[in-house]
């Protein structure tokens, strides 16, 4: 399906909003926080109160991956999800629909204003990038579809 050197044709980066950050930055803040607290209550000789700092850069790293590591990439014939490390490829003859949403069903988006792909083939896909209608209208045609099939 592609080269491992090949550039994407159009990029849309991901859309990351506040509240994001704010649950991210708790989740991870909590959890380092408790480490720490483990690693403060016990003895500094002991090796199992360093241990329990091992994890804070890990829940660091983690929390700030799906912010850094999202965007959808359009290829000649497929769009590629890249999210939080991982990617997903869905062809353009696979996609069946395009549309706004605001759904709550958990996705690929770090926003409310989504956008979903449906790919029965290969799993359907929920994103969010800067300019959703840019993303409707370009996927639109990429993939064929009506002018009112992704409203």
């Amino acid at each position: 399906m592609g080269e491992k050197d090949e550039r994407p044709e159009r990029v849309f980066p991901g859309r990351t909003d506040p509240w994001f950050i704010a649950a991210m930055v708790i989740v991870a803040g909590g959890l380092s926080a408790a480490c720490i607290a483990c690693f403060l209550s016990s003895s500094p000789a002991l090796l199992w109160g360093w241990l329990a700092l091992l994890p804070v850069p890990a829940l660091v790293a983690l929390a700030a991956l799906p912010v850094r590591s999202n965007r959808l990439e359009l290829y000649g014939d497929r769009l590629v999800v890249v999210y939080a490390g991982t990617r997903s490829v869905i062809p353009y003859a696979h996609v069946r629909s395009v549309r706004r949403t605001r759904t709550l069903w958990a996705g690929t988006a770090n926003s409310l204003d989504r956008v979903y792909i449906e790919a029965p083939y290969d799993g359907d896909a929920i994103v969010s990038v800067t300019d959703n209608d840019a993303l409707v209208a370009e996927l639109g045609h990429r993939c064929g579809l009506g002018p009112y099939s992704h409203f």
